[in-house]
């Protein structure tokens, strides 16, 4: 089970980097439920495509991405990978 949670996260993350674009902000749904998640960060750098919105963020010192469907549901999150 556990593999198939990574395969779907690098799909989502694989398709992310294809088709991805900036925002300043997602829609308030998604907005809200991240708040309701993670509190009050002060750093979030918004992507989205057209299923989804992708949160980067630092939590505890390190670098998260936060994967939310755009009803605002939590797809999955994940230390973040340096593209090298």
């Amino acid at each position: 089970m556990n593999a198939i949670k990574k395969w779907v996260v690098s799909l989502l993350i694989g398709g992310w980097l294809v088709s991805c674009s900036s925002a300043d902000k997602p829609n308030a749904t998604v907005e809200q439920a991240f708040v309701k998640k993670f509190g009050n960060v002060s750093a979030i750098n918004w992507t989205e495509n057209a299923d989804y919105s992708f949160a980067h963020f630092t939590q505890h010192g390190k670098p998260v991405v936060a994967v939310f469907g755009n009803d605002g549901q939590l797809i999955a999150t994940e230390p973040a990978r340096p593209i090298h």
